[in-house]
């Protein structure tokens, strides 16, 4: 992979992600792990071939860290770095494409990082990390395989080596493979099947995804299972939900990216160049989400592999279209919104300052969880039978990582990666349950799965700026008993050896 000139566009790109990834590393030590980063850090901490949720690379990242820091600050310098070579390998993609326009590279940046959910993604080590610079990274092999018929050896490599990083990384990258697919039926390059090459590509992926084949194998396929069944909780298929889920993409991907994004994920089709691939690389995805979110709401950054590919095309549509009126005001419009939105989250990222109704501050999920845990413990040193245990794995990641390495336990009828490192509290014993202001206001109590009776113990509100952001609910809590696992999984032979 050549390198760009050191030009202005490339001079100004290069400033700007390393500006980014500065003020990132700023602002991250000012908050406590997310429930998804306090997980996928456990992960670290407890590696293994692969997980219930998730394939094992973002554990195995962690763990690259961990024996170097723990602290919140450390676990979220490597996904800065990572993030930063995403924009940089983005950058190069949108030159590659849209030569016509030297600027597509360093404006695509800038659209990219002015949506929150990037944003977000930039400052968290989770499955999409990785696989955000491993899509690109096939994406790029790919342009290097199409400039010639017969392409040696080394660059199909290079795509099933990145392919292989993708399959460890996210499930999500099974689009990645469609994706190759309609490549080679839409621009009939069915002469690939004739090339060594190629099966070289599939051999050296599936071996890299062996890990995650081999757990499986001996867990009952449950991660396979959970992904099937994760998104038809529902029988029935609802515009609401599905209409729900897209105006949560509008609001974090910016309309801008949002609305010409989904326009262009069509028109490029009709294209002959190489442009064309932005779309048979994000429309896989969309319409993934799209169809799946009407039986449940799709999280945002499920489809962030889509607007990361849609992102150069639209900058370079409107860089043709400028002369167009609407086209220079929405634009405007659409940047002074995200603009807006961005500089508020950075800010109260950085010390929650807004006017937020106590309880109810943007960062409340961020906050004071080390705090509550140390609480806690001081309870649980009173009596050395009571355990720490929390309502559902949401609040166990958090509990698990601040109350490192002492188990976890989750008390309710939903099977989950808890039960495989922790198992179940023991029949009738006593726990320590953490309950924040902004979940259920009391633990459930009766039947299995549940304490028999639980007291209020404290109330352990975190003040910051003469305001409550959050509230912590401490309870004691007896007569522990043990859950009836539903749905699905309870059929399976690992599930009932559990229980």
């Amino acid at each position: 992979m050549n390198l760009p000139t050191f030009n202005s566009p490339s001079k100004m790109s290069f400033l700007l992600i390393a500006v980014i990834a500065i003020w990132h590393l700023i602002i991250v030590g000012s908050v406590n792990l997310s429930v998804d980063e306090a997980h996928y850090a456990l992960y670290g901490l407890h590696l293994d071939w692969s997980y219930f949720d998730h394939p094992p690379m973002v554990g195995w990242l962690n763990a690259l860290i961990l024996p170097f820091t723990q602290s919140d600050l450390g676990l979220r310098i490597l996904p800065i770095i990572l993030f930063s070579g995403s924009l940089w390998m983005l950058y190069l993609i949108a030159n590659r494409l849209f030569p016509e326009f030297a600027w597509t590279g360093f404006w695509t940046i800038a659209l990219i990082n002015s949506a929150i959910m990037f944003q977000l993604l930039s400052l968290s080590m989770l499955p999409d990390t990785p696989i955000m610079l491993a899509s690109l990274l096939v994406f790029w092999t790919l342009l290097n395989l199409r400039e010639t018929q017969h392409p040696p050896l080394k660059p199909w490599l290079w795509l099933g080596f990145w392919l292989g990083i993708a399959g460890l990384s996210k499930y999500t990258a099974v689009t990645l493979v469609i994706s190759l697919l309609l490549v080679m039926l839409i621009e009939r390059r069915f002469y690939w099947l004739k090339q060594p090459g190629l099966y070289g590509a599939i051999a050296l992926a599936g071996m890299m995804i062996l890990p995650v084949l081999i757990w499986n194998a001996q867990h009952d396929w449950i991660s396979f299972l959970y992904q099937i069944h994760h998104g038809t909780h529902n029988s029935d298929w609802s515009w609401l939900r599905a209409v729900q889920t897209q105006a949560a993409q509008f609001g974090v991907y910016s309309p801008l990216l949002f609305i010409v994004g989904w326009w262009l994920a069509f028109k490029l089709w009709l294209n002959s160049d190489s442009s064309r691939l932005l779309a048979i690389f994000a429309l896989p995805t969309l319409m993934l989400f799209a169809m799946g979110s009407g039986y449940e709401m799709s999280l945002p950054h499920w489809t962030q592999l889509a607007w990361l590919f849609l992102a150069p095309a639209v900058v370079f549509w409107v860089w043709q279209s400028w002369s167009k009126r609407f086209v220079r005001w929405f634009t405007y419009g659409s940047s002074a919104l995200t603009i807006i939105a961005s500089l508020l989250l950075n800010s109260h990222l950085f010390t929650p300052c807004l006017p937020f109704p106590d309880n109810q501050d943007l960062t409340r999920e961020l906050q004071g969880w080390p705090e509550a845990i140390a609480k806690a413990q001081s309870y649980q040193a009173q009596d050395p039978n009571t355990v720490l245990v929390a309502n559902n794995w949401s609040q166990a990641s958090r509990i698990a990582w601040y109350a490192r390495p002492h188990p976890i336990y989750v008390t309710d009828n939903r099977f989950d990666q808890f039960d495989l490192w922790f198992g179940n509290p023991p029949a009738h014993s006593n726990g320590i349950i953490i309950i924040p202001s902004y979940e259920a206001k009391q633990p459930r109590v009766g039947g299995p799965g549940a304490f028999k009776h639980c007291q209020l113990l404290e109330t352990l509100p975190i003040v910051n700026h003469q305001k409550t952001l959050v509230t912590y609910r401490l309870f004691s809590c007896q007569d522990f008993v043990p859950p009836i696992y539903d749905g699905w999984v309870s059929e399976l032979p690992l599930v009932k050896a559990i229980q």
